[in-house]
């Protein structure tokens, strides 16, 4: 589902909003941190809105080479991007807003708990790997319809 620029931007500085309030009811870890990375989040969406169409050309012309590769290959470079994007998250969750060091994060952990979730990281990742793959053709195919009629 497609937004128009004035509900996505709503929506972007409304969980901004709400991600510069949380401090207030949840201790932060390191607060420091955590501002400076919901500053650069904010610096970085702001940047995506205003260069919207640029960025639209920018991904059709690299999926459309992308298509040409084998889906296989497609797959897991998207589920590489997606298990990066899972591990940030929730080394951000942990480390920063938590105050866990990370060998502690590790260390305190039973043996089951640290075989199965890299586990379940690795299989979600792939899972979005798939479901990347369908959504980017979807978004090219919008846009091939825009661009080349």
């Amino acid at each position: 589902m497609e937004f128009d620029k004035t509900t996505r931007a709503v929506l972007a500085f409304g969980l901004l909003a709400i991600l510069i309030f949380i401090p207030l009811r949840v201790e932060i870890g390191y607060p420091a941190i955590y501002y400076t990375i919901v500053a650069l989040i904010g610096i970085r969406v702001a940047f995506l809105l205003i260069n919207d169409k640029k960025n639209e050309e920018r991904f059709f012309r690299s999926w459309e080479r992308k298509k040409s590769w084998p889906k296989l290959l497609v797959v897991l470079f998207e589920a590489l991007k997606s298990l990066i994007l899972i591990l940030s998250i929730v080394a951000f969750g942990q480390i920063v807003v938590d105050g866990y060091d990370f060998i502690e994060l590790l260390s305190n952990q039973p043996l089951g708990i640290r075989i199965v979730l890299p586990a379940m990281v690795v299989g979600f990742s792939v899972i979005l790997g798939f479901v990347n793959l369908y959504e980017k053709n979807r978004k090219y195919d919008r846009l091939y319809a825009q661009y080349r009629p």
